[in-house]
């Protein structure tokens, strides 16, 4: 995001040093839209005290309910959506800048406050083609469509694989879901035949600004553009100037016990100047980050100083898995197991009042599906539930884990051991990359993954006492994780 912007407000909540170049003044107000046509009409109540801005700068509406902005020409703006209400026509939040006018209304409509919601996290759709946008319809969109119980979801960016004409296709989409999203921008949602100054143009013309935030019955979201072009192709991951002084401006709008989510593409640790965005969030409210780009599901831990909760990192894996490649299924869709081992899928997030916990949704298996289990020989070609007193190792992939997650093994009925975590390639990636370099899969009519050896940073190994097992035997997995529900299910193994 390179723009400048200067600007002259009602209700001025900053004033920084841009220089002005081609600006344009822009006006309206904010209202409540009776009718919901999306229309100010002279007899609707305008709203004061309401956020408006151009990504850097906000300004608040008067006592009648008005704004001034000072923005540069071809940008969208935005209104900052307060608690208890939404854009009155959905996903409607913000608007483009007409060169013929200066006048933007916002028109918003009251909505139901509760002290619990939920939201959808999603990471990479990443379609490349048409085949794949009929892929991501037919399971994350089934799910849009029929899923009733989320306020809204949040797409962490990648919506396609470099091919901007196929932004239409997916919002249609999209669009069928049964209640609002928002978009972050990638580092594949950019149009390389625009100037680098240019590329997110595409992505705005289609889903809105790229830098933006709203708050949500008591909650502050925040979405950050986190690409930085680099020569023709490439990218860095990087915080602009913009992006940090939007975010101070913001953090002046909340008190300290209001929870603050961060939506962005590229996690932190892949951020250059990451630090920039720490020390504005050097601050007493408790604090989420949700990330994509990696095609794989972490969590991670950033400390503050004493007295203040440590900021959490989920990296809420892949849509699309492993790019849509691997063996497909009986229906044609092809499996894509991510790298870390996690089948495709996307996070449900809690929130109650500043407090959340996760929850994974599996697409293309149970959506309740928490865990892969692998007992034995790690080169074995069957069913990987069976031990020998040469290959007595079970290895849990529990696809949400962290640090903070404790695993306990329970064996025919009784306490036998905590597992210990260990970074490794999960084994059924190991095996698909195997199989594959042996080229007995996939198929000619799938496309191979390319795995490479990355270690999975949620896997749990256990030696189990074969000298006690029986042949046929279960285990009894309890887990728990203070961001995550308590998970308990039994499984069947076998000891040769």
């Amino acid at each position: 995001m390179n723009k400048v912007f200067l600007y002259f407000i009602l209700g001025l909540v900053s004033i920084s040093n841009w220089a002005a170049v081609n600006t344009t003044t822009i006006k309206g107000v904010v209202y409540i839209d009776e009718n919901l046509n999306g229309t100010f009409d002279k007899r609707e109540k305008k709203l004061k005290d309401v956020y408006v801005s151009n990504g850097v700068e906000i300004v608040k509406t008067n006592p009648k309910g008005e704004y001034q902005l000072q923005n540069t020409t071809s940008q969208t703006i935005f209104v900052i959506t307060p608690t208890g209400f939404t854009a009155s026509i959905p996903n409607q939040w913000y608007k483009t800048i007409d060169q013929n006018s200066n006048e933007i209304n916002f028109g918003l409509t009251k909505v139901k406050s509760t002290k619990k919601f939920k939201i959808m996290a999603v990471g990479d759709v990443q379609v490349g083609n048409n085949n794949e946008v009929k892929y991501a319809g037919n399971t994350l969109g089934t799910h849009l469509i029929n899923t009733k119980d989320y306020d809204f979801s949040i797409f962490l960016g990648d919506l396609v694989n470099d091919q901007v004409d196929l932004f239409s296709p997916l919002k249609q989409v999209v669009d069928f879901s049964s209640f609002p999203y928002k978009m972050v921008y990638g580092n594949h949602d950019r149009n390389f035949k625009n100037t680098q100054e240019s590329q997110e143009e595409s992505f705005e013309k289609i889903f809105g600004p790229t830098t933006y935030a709203f708050f949500h019955k008591g909650v502050l979201f925040i979405s950050l553009n986190t690409i930085k072009p680099k020569g023709k192709y490439g990218y860095e991951g990087v915080y602009e100037k913009e992006e940090i002084t939007f975010v101070d401006n913001v953090l002046k709008l909340i008190d300290d016990n209001q929870l603050i989510v961060i939506s962005q593409h590229i996690p932190l640790v892949g951020i250059k100047n990451k630090e920039d965005l720490l020390v504005s969030l050097n601050i007493k409210n408790n604090i989420l980050i949700l990330s994509g780009h990696t095609h794989s599901i972490s969590r991670r831990f950033y400390k503050r100083k004493k007295g203040y909760s440590d900021i959490q990192e989920l990296t809420a894996g892949a849509v699309s898995g492993n790019w849509w490649t691997g063996q497909k299924d009986w229906t044609g869709i092809p499996s894509a197991l991510m790298k870390c081992g996690s089948p495709r899928g996307y996070f449900e997030v809690t929130f109650t009042k500043n407090k959340y916990h996760f929850n994974f949704k599996s697409l293309g298996f149970n959506p309740e599906t928490q865990v892969s289990l692998w007992f034995g020989d790690l080169n074995q070609d069957e069913l990987p539930f069976t031990v020998d007193a040469k290959n007595n190792k079970l290895l849990v992939n529990y696809f949400s884990g962290s640090d903070k997650t404790v695993v306990k093994a329970f064996i025919n009925g009784k306490y036998y051991s905590n597992l210990k975590k260990e970074k490794q390639v999960d084994p059924y990636v190991a095996r698909i990359k195997r199989w594959q370099s042996e080229k007995v899969s996939p198929d000619k009519l799938s496309k191979g993954s390319p795995y490479l050896n990355t270690r999975s940073n949620h896997i749990w190994q256990l030696d189990l006492p074969t000298e006690k097992l029986k042949e046929t035997n279960r285990i009894r997995l309890e887990i728990t994780d203070p961001y995550l529900e308590d998970f308990e299910k039994e499984f069947i193994f076998w000891k040769e």
